[in-house]
């Protein structure tokens, strides 16, 4: 069976749907997260633990939920909160927590 994995990272939780090709759901879940904070009027996230790191929770929970290889995925759709800025340094790393627009 071909699968196809849809991962949303959103403003207090992300989420992630496994389909087949009929766009059946296979396996669903969710990881909440929390947002930061520091002062009135600013948000926060931090990027290797509340994106990436729910990315790869997600991906792996649908995939042993469902009980498929990995192999069977055959495409990955991702969405993400936004307008957002993360400063990163010349290998990619994030220099701080990802600064969010517009959430009130």
């Amino acid at each position: 069976m071909s699968a196809y994995l849809g991962i949303d990272i959103g403003t207090f939780e992300s989420k992630g749907v496994l389909v087949d090709g009929g766009g059946r759901i296979v396996a669903s879940a969710a990881r909440p997260h929390k947002l930061i904070v520091p002062r009135s009027g600013w948000a926060e996230h931090r990027p290797r633990e509340d994106w990436w790191g729910d990315f790869c929770f997600l991906a792996n929970r649908l995939i042993a939920d469902s009980g498929l290889a990995p192999a069977a995925i055959k495409a990955v759709a991702a969405s993400a909160i936004g307008p957002c800025m993360l400063p990163v340094d010349a290998d990619g790393a994030p220099l701080m927590n990802g600064v969010l627009y517009g959430v009130d």
